[in-house]
């Protein structure tokens, strides 16, 4: 199965615009947002990284986007 990513997340300001969109992998969509939250430190990463890699539920990554 393959996600579509933005390469500049829609919560950094990213669009839906096809340039700004890659496929990738499940794991690989998880390491992406891991990697941008160890580099920019943004919760959102994090909490996408936890979500897409099986750590967290749905409902449980929207409470905490909200919180943040």
């Amino acid at each position: 199965m393959k996600h579509k990513h933005h390469i500049i997340p829609r919560h950094a300001g990213g669009s839906d615009d096809p340039s700004n969109l890659i496929e990738v992998t499940i794991q690989e969509h998880a390491e992406l947002h891991f990697s941008r939250y160890l580099r920019y430190g943004d919760w959102n990463d994090y909490i996408a990284s936890m979500a897409l890699s099986g750590q967290i539920e749905h409902a449980e990554a929207t409470r905490e986007a909200a919180r943040h």
